[in-house]
């Protein structure tokens, strides 16, 4: 596995996929080496490593820098490189050249995302092209985006969506207390701040509302700058940013949050949402594909970058009891596979021969078809 930052850092969604579904794949016979951060400490469960592999560049070199020189290491060692988002799928030119199997998973289509510049962005979409000219195997999380990759490459991925964790909700106890928080008294974001999240038209939304439920921020950030921001827009009051969590402290918040809120304009298929979902937390969620493809009926939609349109949706339903409960009882009725599903199907397409050549269609003839 290459294009994380590893198994045990819970850093983001790709990480928090690896820490779910490598474990899984050791059970079912494989030795998975998971190449990451030399700092992500993870315990071997029957047949996962963690691999160190340094990194250099700052945020638009780090994960392409760590994947080079795990490539250079793995390269010839292995049945599959398994290859995760669009940047490190470019290194799949490389695995081709020399004959090495590669599979390539597409989180999300990160040439969407706002905290990138003009440059990154069209390096991206180059990474984009590389993949799908030169993997052996594209896998993508969300209908959205294997319609995409038809639509623009005539390219036929494999849907294999991300699962949904099974999760018992924890009571509240120290770790709320200390941030003065009440069960059921909270709204939740807990997710990456960065800008494609939408976390500034939430605080923006819940500045426009009355005192009474807070805003409840978990999450960590790249961008310094960006989170400063964050922090002088937010109105102390309101807003309790509690930073990175995992375990039994983030169980804790999901266990007992009101709400979840998920302002983002771009996603893949967010592991935050699925997580809510799996703990009975109504979702209010951006009306965007790759989010309704989640939440179907069961949530609550506002248009992506529209504070007021939040403020008004949440100001509705943080009144409306009854709504938050219906939704939280239909949840009961929302099916969709497991990790352990997902693991499976990743087993099987392990152990299937890649059927290549692709047939791949220029972009400029596709669009104009």
């Amino acid at each position: 596995m290459i294009g994380s930052r590893g198994v045990g850092s819970n850093y983001g969604g790709i990480e928090r996929v690896l820490d779910e579904l490598c474990p899984r794949l050791g059970r079912l016979g494989h030795q998975v080496d998971v190449y990451g951060d030399p700092g992500a400490v993870f315990e071997d469960h029957g047949g996962v490593r963690a691999i160190g592999a340094s990194s250099f560049g700052g945020k638009h070199f780090e994960t392409l820098s760590r994947s080079l020189n795990a490539l250079a290491r793995a390269m010839g060692r292995y049945d599959v490189i398994h290859l995760h988002a669009v940047g490190p799928g470019i290194l799949s030119a490389a695995t081709h050249l020399f004959g090495q199997r590669s599979l390539v998973t597409i989180h999300g289509l990160d040439q969407k995302r706002d905290k990138w510049s003009a440059t990154a962005r069209a390096c991206l979409t180059l990474a984009e092209r590389a993949l799908v000219a030169n993997a052996d195997q594209i896998t993508v999380v969300s209908e959205p985006l294997r319609r995409y990759f038809i639509e623009r490459y005539d390219v036929a991925a494999s849907l294999i969506p991300n699962g949904m964790p099974r999760k018992t909700p924890a009571a509240p106890g120290a770790f709320l207390a200390s941030f003065g928080l009440e069960p059921g008294g909270y709204v939740l974001f807990a997710s990456r701040l960065t800008p494609e999240k939408g976390c500034h038209d939430l605080i923006a939304a819940f500045d426009a509302l009355p005192q009474g439920t807070r805003l409840v921020v978990a999450g960590s950030s790249g961008e310094p700058d960006y989170l400063a921001a964050l922090r002088a827009a937010a109105d102390p009051a309101k807003v309790v940013f509690v930073g990175h969590r995992s375990g039994h402290e983030l169980a804790e918040l999901f266990s007992n949050a009101k709400l979840f809120v998920l302002p983002s304009y771009v996603e893949g298929m967010s592991m935050a949402l699925l997580e809510a979902l799996a703990y009975k937390v109504p979702a209010l969620v951006t009306d965007i594909p790759e989010n309704r493809v989640v939440v179907r009926e069961h949530g609550f939609y506002v248009q992506p970058r529209d504070p007021a349109g939040l403020a008004d949706a949440l100001a509705r339903l943080l009144e409306s009891p009854d709504a938050l409960g219906a939704a939280r009882a239909a949840l009961d009725s929302l099916d969709r596979p497991d990790w352990d599903a997902v693991a499976q199907r990743y087993d099987r397409l392990y152990r299937t021969p890649p059927r290549r050549p692709f047939a791949v269609a220029p972009p400029q003839q596709v669009g104009a078809r």
